[in-house]
């Protein structure tokens, strides 16, 4: 039974955060790069993959640091955590959305390291260190104007699909690094309170769910309908990783020659007595040395083995295949 199916069997009203797309660390593009790196040779495009493993895993840390505040905030509320929303000509991916009887919150969560400055109109410049010691900055797409265009999204999705309009929608970008500096230049009191630390973020949302600040009231089905909505909409993005490091087949890491002739006989073998045929009619052993020699991980390739038709393919090319890919 779902999460939202539960609260309402039970009749239960929602009494404290409650996650209805969980946050895990098994993040699937983590888990794919780090397939991809066990499948390549060394080289540049190695150490590129292995850089954004590393950026990849501290951004999950931050947003592991987020995840804990609100899972500890006691407040009433739905979360979703990572949500591409996707509709009409408009995509946005956020980190995390809040939904009270309040007010929505979306929080875009950045761990950053070095000095932060940020200036009045939201600009973050970062100040680091090279390896002499001597001092750099390098601008950052602002998380500020990047969440202000995913509320602006979502504004527009609420109207238009549940007739929503006057619902506070938040946004607050939550710098999870403890260890981060920010320097704030004369920003406007608007800016400043969409900036806060991980350790802020219970605080924070305890204040706008006040009575006395917030008057706004949701029922709590509507709660539910806007948790369900996201959630029809999220449509996560299926990253082509081969495109992206522009990886050509010679450069991914080969099978042992032997270990691939015995994972083929072994597939004919188990074949054969499945099908009840002689092993040599499925491949003989020259068309298992020329598959070896051809390395096929496309139909298309497999099609050029010596022996290999349409008729076989459509039987034993999957299977074939699987052999070759999985490394």
């Amino acid at each position: 039974m779902s999460i939202l199916k539960k609260i309402f069997s039970q009749k239960r009203t929602i009494q404290s955060p409650t996650f209805t797309k969980e946050f895990s660390k098994e993040n699937q593009q983590l888990l794919a790069l780090n397939e991809l790196l066990n499948k390549v040779t060394e080289g540049e495009k190695k150490d590129k993959i292995e850089k954004d493993i590393k950026l990849l895993k501290y951004g999950i840390d931050g947003e592991n640091n987020v995840y804990f505040e609100l899972k500890n905030s006691f407040i009433p509320m739905l979360c979703l955590h990572d949500v591409r929303v996707s509709y009409e000509d408009y995509i946005a991916q956020l980190d995390f959305v809040i939904i009270s009887n309040k007010f929505i919150c979306i929080l875009e969560t950045k761990k950053l390291s070095g000095n932060i400055s940020i200036d009045n109109e939201g600009n973050f410049t970062r100040i680091m260190r090279n390896r002499l010691g001597k001092e750099y900055k390098e601008g950052i797409y602002s998380p500020i104007t990047q969440n202000r265009r995913h509320v602006d999204i979502l504004k527009h999705i609420l109207s238009k699909e549940l007739k929503i309009n006057d619902m506070p929608i938040l946004s607050l970008v939550v710098m999870a690094n403890p260890k981060t500096i920010i320097h704030k230049y004369k920003y406007s009191s608007e800016i400043d309170t969409m900036i806060i630390k991980c350790d802020q973020i219970k605080s924070t949302l305890e204040k706008y769910h006040n009575d006395k600040i917030n008057s706004f009231n949701l029922a709590e089905k509507h709660m539910v309908n806007i948790s369900n909505l996201l959630l029809k909409l999220n449509t996560p993005i299926d990253m082509n990783l081969n495109a992206k490091y522009q990886l050509l087949k010679e450069e991914y890491k080969k099978k042992d020659e032997q270990q691939l002739r015995e994972e083929l006989k072994k597939y004919r073998l188990q074949t054969s007595r499945s099908e009840k045929i002689k092993a040599y009619i499925i491949f003989n052993n020259a068309e298992i040395e020329d598959m070896i020699e051809k390395y096929p991980r496309t139909e298309e390739e497999l099609l050029k083995v010596k022996g290999f038709g349409k008729s076989k393919l459509e039987k034993y090319g999957n299977a074939i295949l699987d052999i070759f890919n999985k490394v």
